[in-house]
C-alpha cells in the first residue's frame, strides 16, 4: 500500500467504541462535512499525511452493528465496501473494536475482513482496559486475525503513530475466512456473483441477504434470510468466544467499579431524573451568564463600524446598502456565535463524558405513556441543534408509529435557530435581575425549552390516542463507561458546529438582509436611480411598508405591528432570520446606528407613546417561535421522510394554529 499517493481509508465500528476520539485525532482540524451520494446522510472525511508523498483520506463511517443492514446507517456501510468503482473504493479499513467490548466489537470486524479488503485493527479504551485489569495477548490474537493489531488512546493520542504506519503496511488477510457458506448456499452465492461480477464470496453472500432480490432463490434451500443470518452469527460468535479464551485475561480485583456505583445515582428513576433536571437547568444559567458579554462586545462593535462608515462613505446607494443592509446581516448572525458555541460546547461535554446515553435510559419509562421509548430521546436531543437531523435520527426507529409520533412533534422541541430570537427578545423585555442569586433571564430561557419539550410529549399522547396500537419493540441500550471529557473533541464540536451556523444560516440571513433593504429603501412610483446620491423614503412607503400594512389587521391581535409581521412571516425561511430582518428594517430609517437591541428599544407604541416592545409583545413573540410553524427546510425533510405531503402540510397548519393561540392568548392577558 506504500505505493499508492491517496489512500481512502475507512475507520469502521459499533457506536461508543471512541470513533470519533480517534478520527479527530488522525485528521485534526482538516475535516470537512458532506453527505453520503445519493442520501441526505452526513458523513465526516478529513486528510492524513501518513508519509513523505502518501496521503489518506480518512472517511468517518456511521456506527454500525452488523454488515447485514437493519437502519440506513449500516446500509450506506455495506454499500461503501460493495462499491466497486475504482475512485470510489475503500483501499484500508480501520476496524475499531473497544477493548473492554471486544466480543460484539470483533464480530463486525471479521466480517470486515471476509469481505478480503487490507485491514487493520484498533483495540480502543486502552486506559480503560487497564483500569479495569484486562489484559490482550496481541500478538497471539493478531496472528489468528492475520491482520496487525494496535492498542490506542485517541483522546490521549497513544499508539497513533504505529497505526499510521500499520496502515502503510495493510494487506489482505491470509487466514481462511470466519464464515464459509457451503452446501445449498453456493448455487445462490454464485448466482449473485455472477450477477454482480463479485470476486469474493462473502460479498455474494451479503448482497444475496440484503432484500427480496434472491429471496426466492435462497428459500429453495429451506432456510430464509432471517435463518441465514442467524446461522453466520452463530459461526463467528462460536469463533470469536474461542479467541477469548485464549487470548484475553480478566483480573476482576483491579476493577474500582466507579462507574457502577455512579449509575446508582445517574439511572435511578427518582434521583436520576433529578439529576438531568438539575443539569439542564444549570446550562441555560451558564448560558446566558456566560453569553451576555462577548454578544453586547460584537453586537456594539458592529454598532461603531456602521457609524464609522457612514460618515467616512460618500452619501450613494452603495454605501447605504453597506451600512443598512449588509452589516446589520452579518451582525445578526456573528452576535449569537457566544451562546451558540456555549450551548454545543456544554452538550458536547455531556456526550463526552457518556452521560448522554444515562439520559435516554432515565427518559424511556417516563416517556412510554406518551407513546414514545428512549429512542425518541435521539431525536429530541438533536432537535436542540435543529429539526431537520431531529427528523432524520428516527430513520434508525424499527417502530414505525413511533417514529411517525417522532417526526410529528420534532418541530416544537426549541432548536438552536430559536436561541437567537429567544436571545434577543429576553434581553429586551425581560430585566437583568436573579432570583435566588440565579438569573431572571436564564430561567425564562430554561423555561422556553421546557415549554417546548412539553409541548412534544402532549402532542404525541394526544396523537397516540388517535394513532392505531402498534407491538412495542423491546428498548436495548448499549451505555459506555463514565469517561472524562476530551477538550480537543469538544473543541471540534464547537468548531463544527458553530461554523456550520454561521456558513448555513448566515448565507441565508445574509441574502435575506440585502433583499429587504432594497424593499424597504424603494417603494411604487420611485424607481431606483444609483448613478445619484441615495434619497431616503419613509419606510412606510416603501414596499416592505406596503406589505406589511396589508398583513398587519391578522397579525395585530397578537400586538404584532407591520415590521414585526414581516419579521414573522420572512423567518418561515429560517426561524433566526427574524433577527437580521429587525436589524435591517430599524437600521434603514436609524441615522445614528446603535446595536440591534437599542434600535428595536426606541421604538414606541404609536398609540400610547411608550415602549413598543414590551413584556407583553415580547412575552407574545417568545410564545409564538415556541410554538411556530417549521421553516420551509423542515418542511422539505417531513414531507421526504413520511413520502407524504399532506402529513407536512397537516403539520404546518396545526402549528401555525398552535403559534397563533398561544400568542393571542398571553397578549390578550397581558396587554
Amino acid at each position: 500500500m506504500v505505493d499508492k499517493k491517496a489512500l481512502r481509508v475507512a475507520l469502521v465500528g459499533r457506536p461508543n467504541t471512541g470513533k470519533s476520539s480517534l478520527f479527530n485525532r488522525l485528521t485534526g482540524l482538516s475535516q470537512k462535512v458532506g453527505n453520503y451520494p445519493g442520501v441526505t446522510m452526513e458523513k465526516r472525511t478529513g486528510l492524513i499525511k501518513l508519509a513523505p508523498g502518501v496521503l489518506a483520506e480518512i472517511i468517518d463511517l456511521p456506527g454500525i452493528y452488523s454488515l447485514h443492514p437493519s437502519s440506513p446507517d449500516e446500509q450506506v456501510v455495506m454499500d461503501s465496501f460493495l462499491n466497486e468503482n475504482v475512485d470510489e473504493k475503500i483501499d484500508v479499513v480501520i476496524g475499531l473494536a473497544d477493548g473492554t467490548n471486544l466480543k460484539t466489537c470483533l464480530f463486525v470486524f471479521t466480517q470486515i475482513i471476509d469481505l478480503g479488503i487490507p485491514a487493520v485493527l484498533a483495540v480502543t479504551m486502552s486506559d480503560e482496559m487497564e483500569r479495569k485489569g484486562m489484559e490482550l495477548d496481541v500478538l497471539g490474537l493478531s496472528e489468528s486475525l492475520g491482520v496487525p493489531i494496535t492498542l490506542v488512546n485517541g483522546r490521549l493520542g497513544h499508539g497513533i503513530k504505529e497505526l499510521q504506519d500499520n496502515i502503510l503496511t495493510a494487506s489482505v488477510s491470509q487466514n481462511i475466512p470466519f464464515f464459509q457458506p457451503g452446501g445449498l448456499h453456493l448455487e445462490w452465492i454464485n448466482k449473485v456473483s455472477e450477477d454482480k461480477n463479485f470476486d469474493i464470496p462473502y460479498k455474494s453472500w451479503l448482497f444475496g441477504l440484503r432484500g427480496s432480490e434472491y429471496e426466492e432463490l435462497i428459500s429453495s434451500t429451506g432456510k430464509t434470510i432471517a435463518r441465514a443470518r442467524a446461522d453466520e452469527a452463530i459461526k463467528r460468535y462460536r469463533r470469536v468466544n474461542e479467541w477469548l479464551r485464549e487470548f484475553f485475561v480478566t483480573h476482576p480485583g483491579k476493577d474500582r467499579r466507579w462507574t457502577a456505583r455512579l449509575d446508582r445515582w445517574a439511572v435511578n428513576p427518582f434521583w436520576g431524573s433529578i439529576i438531568l433536571l438539575i443539569l439542564m437547568f444549570l446550562l441555560f444559567q451558564a448560558l446566558f451568564f456566560g453569553s451576555e458579554a462577548p454578544m453586547n462586545f460584537i453586537d456594539d462593535q458592529f454598532a461603531q463600524l456602521s457609524n464609522i462608515l457612514k460618515s467616512n462613505l460618500p452619501n450613494g446607494f452603495l454605501s447605504h446598502l453597506i451600512t443598512n443592509g449588509i452589516i446589520p446581516g452579518i451582525a445578526g448572525v456573528l452576535i449569537f456565535i457566544p451562546q451558540i458555541a456555549i450551548l454545543f460546547g456544554l452538550i458536547s461535554l455531556l456526550e463526552e463524558s457518556g452521560y448522554m446515553s444515562r439520559v435516554v435510559f432515565i427518559m424511556d419509562r417516563f416517556m412510554r405513556p406518551f407513546g414514545l421509548s428512549g429512542k425518541s430521546v435521539v431525536p429530541m436531543v438533536s432537535g436542540t441543534a435543529c429539526a431537520i437531523p431531529a427528523i432524520m435520527s428516527t430513520r434508525n426507529m424499527e417502530n414505525s408509529r413511533e417514529k411517525w409520533l417522532s417526526i410529528a412533534v420534532a418541530p416544537l422541541i426549541t432548536c438552536a435557530a430559536r436561541l437567537p430570537v429567544y436571545a434577543l427578545l429576553i434581553s429586551l423585555v425581560i430585566p437583568d435581575q436573579t432570583f435566588f442569586g440565579l438569573s431572571l433571564r436564564g430561567l425564562v430561557l430554561f423555561s422556553l425549552y421546557m415549554i417546548g419539550f412539553f409541548a412534544a410529549l402532549l402532542g404525541s399522547a394526544a396523537l397516540n390516542k388517535i394513532m392505531p396500537e402498534a407491538q412495542s419493540n423491546p428498548f436495548l441500550l448499549e451505555m459506555p463507561s463514565y469517561r472524562f471529557p476530551q477538550l480537543r473533541n469538544v473543541g471540534h464540536a464547537i468548531i463544527n458546529r458553530t461554523k456550520s451556523f454561521v456558513t448555513e444560516a448566515g448565507k441565508i440571513i445574509l441574502a435575506i438582509s440585502v433583499v429587504l433593504w432594497f424593499f424597504a429603501s424603494f417603494g411604487p412610483g420611485k424607481t431606483p436611480d444609483f448613478t445619484q446620491d441615495y434619497e431616503a423614503i419613509p419606510i412606510e412607503d416603501s414596499y416592505v411598508g406596503k406589505m406589511g400594512k396589508a398583513i398587519e389587521p391578522v397579525m395585530k391581535p397578537l400586538g404584532f405591528d407591520w415590521k414585526v409581521s414581516i419579521a414573522v412571516l420572512s423567518s418561515f425561511v429560517a426561524r433566526e432570520v427574524f433577527v437580521g430582518t429587525m436589524a435591517t428594517l430599524y437600521s434603514v430609517d436609524d441615522n445614528e446606528k446603535s446595536s440591534i437591541r437599542e434600535q428595536m428599544a426606541k421604538q414606541k407604541d404609536p398609540e400610547t407613546g411608550e415602549p413598543y416592545f414590551n413584556l407583553a409583545v415580547g412575552v407574545s413573540l417568545l410564545l409564538f417561535y415556541a410554538f411556530a410553524m417549521q421553516c420551509m427546510s423542515t418542511y422539505a425533510v417531513v414531507a421526504r421522510e413520511t413520502r407524504s405531503h399532506k402529513f407536512a402540510a397537516i403539520q404546518f397548519l396545526i402549528l401555525g394554529i398552535l403559534a397563533y393561540g398561544a400568542s393571542f392568548l398571553s397578549y390578550s392577558i397581558l396587554a
